[in-house]
């Protein structure tokens, strides 16, 4: 019996559409990174405050041959492209599910799984038919793993802070969503606005560093 080679799959989790690549990458790189920030004091070094994980990142090469069919390849290649297009009613582009593995239905979880969005993408096409149409090219992809607030409480549960902590902002973070992680109360947003002298709770910039005050 011929074992079935398991392709990777690649998931649009807004609009649930999914394709398989044509040749699995012969590698892929996870990184992860912890945030600290110094805090000066006088005559001093630094003291370094921990402010919290940073999301893993997966990077990848994909290979993409349609020579032998003498198809154009970039109808292979702009699925991977249409994902970093902006969704029309959420104005961001879209979450994406990554897996790889086994995916019948009743079987066990796929050895790889990574949610997540298309940070940078690169094409390279490197072959072409002799009316130009390219037949071979070499994605490099870079994604970012993507979560909601609610989910980072939930596989990070934290206890009330008992003393100030430090917080760098993520894209799409809200006061209420950050309370939630820290505090376990969506409602307690007023206390780190009051702490950072926040006038506009909606607009928070995403890089800028937080006080998490401690909870009387």
């Amino acid at each position: 019996m011929v074992e079935r080679l398991e392709k990777l799959r690649i998931k649009n989790l807004a609009t649930k559409e999914q394709f398989f690549v044509l040749f699995n990458p012969s590698e892929y790189t996870l990184e992860d990174a912890s945030h600290w920030v110094g805090q000066e004091r006088m005559s001093q070094k630094p003291e370094l405050h921990y402010t919290g994980s940073a999301r893993q990142k997966l990077t990848m090469e994909l290979f993409f041959d349609t020579y032998e069919a003498r198809a154009d390849v970039r109808q292979h290649t702009q699925k991977i492209a249409s994902l970093l297009e902006i969704d029309a009613e959420k104005h961001v582009p879209p979450p994406v599910e990554l897996s790889w593995g086994s995916i019948a239905p009743g079987a066990p979880n796929a050895e790889f799984r990574f949610v997540c969005v298309l940070e940078t993408l690169k094409q390279q096409f490197v072959l072409f038919l002799g009316d130009g149409t390219p037949v071979r090219a070499k994605l490099s992809a870079a994604f970012v793993e993507f979560t909601l607030p609610k989910d980072e409480e939930q596989k990070h549960k934290r206890n009330s802070p008992d003393r100030t902590k430090l917080y760098v902002v993520k894209v799409r973070d809200t006061l209420s969503g950050i309370a939630a992680v820290y505090y376990e109360d969506p409602s307690k947003w007023r206390e780190i606005a009051m702490a950072n002298d926040i006038d506009t709770p909606r607009q928070l910039t995403p890089g800028s560093v937080l006080r998490i005050p401690k909870i009387s």
